[in-house]
């Protein structure tokens, strides 16, 4: 976890649940790796520690299996993705649920993704995913997978190829307007 605390009843949950198991709190830093299974995971950014902003703490991990990659933003904004250069990333899990704060022309340029997942709430009060944001990933045709369209998104690696469970999103830039 990233060292910054809040009073979220989430928070007091993952603090409950850490206790509950006597589990040591880490902070991951910026090039630390570790395995999930055969695939390999990096921390590519350290958190940005700002109590007025808790979504700058995200951490962004970058998952390579075999020829693939995912990369998981969390809710990272767009200060976070200015913290550094980005590799070619074949899946984004785009940040902070398609809010106008994340996902900028210019990471999308680097990461230059295929596919996007954006995990948002059906008609949640937000009004997530932005427009603005859709747009940006059309525009660069990405397939956009979201959660409140297909609800659980699966994405699958062999090490060559992707696949995914769920249509893509088919919403066209005329239905945005």
């Amino acid at each position: 976890m990233p060292k910054i605390e809040t009073t979220t009843k989430t928070f007091e949950d993952v603090l409950d649940a850490i206790s509950n198991k006597n589990l040591k709190v880490t902070t991951p830093t910026k090039g630390q790796t570790f395995k999930v299974g055969e695939a390999n995971c990096e921390i590519m950014t350290d958190s940005i520690l700002d109590k007025e902003n808790l979504n700058l703490s995200s951490i962004i991990i970058r998952l390579t299996f075999g020829n693939n990659s995912f990369l998981f933003m969390g809710d990272a904004e767009i200060k976070n993705e200015k913290q550094r250069d980005w590799p070619k990333t074949d899946v984004l899990k785009v940040g902070h649920h398609g809010s106008n704060t994340s996902t900028s022309e210019a990471f999308l340029k680097q990461i230059l993704p295929q596919y996007a997942v954006i995990m948002v709430g059906k008609d949640n009060s937000y009004g997530l995913p932005k427009d603005k944001i859709l747009e940006r990933l059309q525009k660069q045709n990405i397939r956009i997978y979201r959660t409140d369209e297909n609800s659980t998104i699966e994405m699958v690696s062999n090490g060559k190829e992707i696949t995914s469970n769920s249509p893509f999103s088919s919403k066209s830039l005329d239905s945005l307007q």
